[in-house]
C-alpha cells in the first residue's frame, strides 16, 4: 500500500467520524429542543426538518427558523469542542 492510499484511507475516515460526530451532535441538540417544546411545536419543527432537509442551506434555515435550536446546537458543539480539547491533552 502507497503513502498516497493510506493518506486518502485516513482522509476518509476523517471524514467518516466528522460526520458521525456531526449527527450525533445534531441529534443532541434536536433531542433537547423537543424535551422543552409543547407537542404543538414540536410537531411544526419536525415537520419543518421532514419538509427542509434535503435544502442545500438545511441547517441555516433551520436555525434561523428556530433560533432556540439555534442556542442548543451551539452549546452542544462547545461542549464537544472542550471534551475533544480534554481527550487531546
Amino acid at each position: 500500500m502507497t503513502t498516497q492510499q493510506v493518506n486518502q484511507i485516513d482522509s476518509k475516515d476523517e471524514n467518516v467520524f466528522a460526520e458521525e460526530l456531526g449527527t450525533l451532535v445534531f441529534q443532541s441538540a434536536l433531542m433537547q429542543y423537543l424535551a422543552e417544546e409543547d407537542e404543538e411545536q414540536s410537531n411544526q419543527f419536525e415537520s419543518y426538518i421532514d419538509a427542509h432537509v434535503a435544502e442545500d442551506n438545511f441547517l441555516e434555515s433551520l436555525c434561523s427558523s428556530y433560533p432556540r435550536f439555534e442556542e442548543l446546537l451551539k452549546q452542544e458543539i462547545t461542549i464537544l469542542r472542550s471534551e475533544l480539547k480534554e481527550v487531546a491533552a
